[in-house]
């Protein structure tokens, strides 16, 4: 075990990145995320075997995120790999065809962020395992990592390294005690591979239900070009998949988008004051969608959501503070999102009606949203509404008119008013960061498109405490 992780002195002393064991005050955040990851390895066994390929499965559950300043425990630690059954049958007794194979598997889980790194020793052990009759013999070792000390902030990647095997056969019940301690084999991991076990997303220490403020400078979005404010740490979002649903009172009707994405996204830190905030951009495709005005009159039309500049840009900013819900103790985010919603296309009973090029409200949409919401979450889900700001207001709309007849009184009349909702759905991709979906590891595609794929992951997001 390193000194730094002996003692996690030196990550105190002058930032390095882990400790291990007592050095960080704090509850371990409870593990919640599944990782696994596979290597190949080559392993110099002893003559006349020589050096073989072995493959590593190393599986463990990652904590979803931590606070700087206290300890993540990583779970379930377990390696699995295969032993051809020759290089198996050389460490049982000359001539021996059957027995059982035990040992240790000793590794380093290498932690690093950016140009900082450090190793975490883990040792395993390998149960007694029976050779088959036939094949090769799966092993698997299981053991406990130590607790590490986070003392940085933002993301924090774990990687797999080769381990040193140290195996024998299981001896007879009357056999004497043995001589000669079993022999290690220091395997080496194979170059050109992905070594990444998950990551770990480090927010500062914030004490639980203190609201995180969104500054004020930041409400607009954040290029790659720009410079962060002193004192902010900016970490780029994963893909995030978002889907709104808006209800229209007067209307009886919902607008359910097809899925988009947060594009540009970041997560900002001040790492002065603990505030954090995530800022990036979305647009929404348009959608039809069918009522009955006052009542009555089967309508149809298409619906757009723009932002108030739609005429220069068609992304819609969004920043959202980060704060720790003080009843549920969930992490959450509030944001307030402007937008234009503009009509066209629409038809009454059938018959089109041309509401002309630039039917839009003629004041921005408010939604002020909120709701549980971690950014540091892979694969985790979001739900955000506008029902702790009492819903939102529809105004009134400008620029529908058709051969000279003003629209806008009948539009105003069929929808405009307060007492609507929004609420929005947002799907971290498991920690996928290309902008392009395409090229995301499986299962990592967004939900479906469709209002009944739009209803089930509503129904699913709805589900989870608030």
């Amino acid at each position: 075990m390193t000194a730094l992780a002996a003692a996690g002195l030196l990550s105190a002393a002058n930032g390095a990145l882990t400790g291990v064991g007592s050095a960080a005050p704090g509850p371990a955040v409870p593990p919640d995320t599944q990782a696994s990851t596979s290597v190949s390895v080559h392993c110099p066994f002893a003559d006349p075997l020589g050096p073989r390929a072995l493959t590593v499965e190393t599986t463990a559950t990652l904590p979803a995120q931590a606070k700087a300043g206290t300890s993540a425990t990583i779970g379930a630690y377990a390696v699995k790999l295969s032993l051809p059954r020759e290089v198996a049958l050389s460490f049982l007794p000359a001539g021996a065809t059957t027995g059982a194979l035990r040992g240790t598997v000793q590794l380093d889980l290498a932690v690093h962020q950016d140009d900082r790194s450090d190793k975490v020793p883990v040792s395993l052990v390998v149960a007694p395992t029976p050779l088959p009759e036939t094949g090769d013999v799966v092993l698997t070792a299981t053991g406990t990592v130590p607790e590490i000390a986070i003392n940085t902030i933002g993301a924090v990647t774990f990687d797999v390294t080769a381990p040193t095997l140290t195996l024998e056969a299981v001896p007879a019940s009357d056999a004497p005690p043995a001589t000669t301690a079993p022999p290690k084999v220091a395997c080496t991991l194979d170059e050109g591979q992905q070594a990444t076990l998950g990551k770990i997303m480090v927010l500062p220490k914030v004490t639980p239900g203190t609201e995180q403020k969104q500054p004020a400078a930041l409400g607009g979005m954040k290029t790659m070009d720009e410079e962060p404010p002193p004192n902010v740490y900016t970490q780029p979002l994963g893909l995030v998949s978002v889907i709104s649903n808006s209800t229209v009172k007067k209307l009886g009707a919902t607008v359910v988008s097809t899925p988009s994405f947060i594009v540009n996204g970041f997560i900002n830190v001040n790492v002065d004051t603990a505030d954090a905030w995530i800022t990036g951009a979305t647009a929404f495709s348009p959608v039809t969608v069918s009522f009955l005005g006052f009542g009555f009159v089967p309508v149809s039309a298409t619906v757009e959501f723009l932002p108030v500049d739609y005429q220069n840009s068609r992304m819609i900013a969004v920043t959202g503070a980060l704060y720790t819900d003080e009843v549920t103790q969930l992490a959450s985010m509030r944001a307030t999102v402007q937008v234009k919603a503009r009509m066209s296309h629409a038809e009454i009973n059938g018959v089109p009606l041309d509401l002309g090029p630039d039917c839009v409200t003629k004041d921005p949409v408010q939604l002020k949203v909120s709701g549980p919401y971690d950014p540091f979450e892979p694969g985790g889900r979001g739900h955000v509404d506008t029902r702790e700001a009492g819903g939102f207001t529809l105004p009134g709309f400008s620029g529908c008119s058709t051969g000279g007849q003003d629209l806008n009184p009948l539009l105003e009349g069929m929808s405009s008013g307060p007492g609507n909702q929004a609420d929005i759905y947002l799907y971290n991709l498991l920690g996928c960061e290309t902008p392009d979906p395409a090229d995301c590891p499986p299962l990592t595609n967004p939900p479906g498109s469709g209002p009944s794929a739009a209803a089930a992951a509503a129904q699913k997001a709805a589900t989870k405490p608030r």
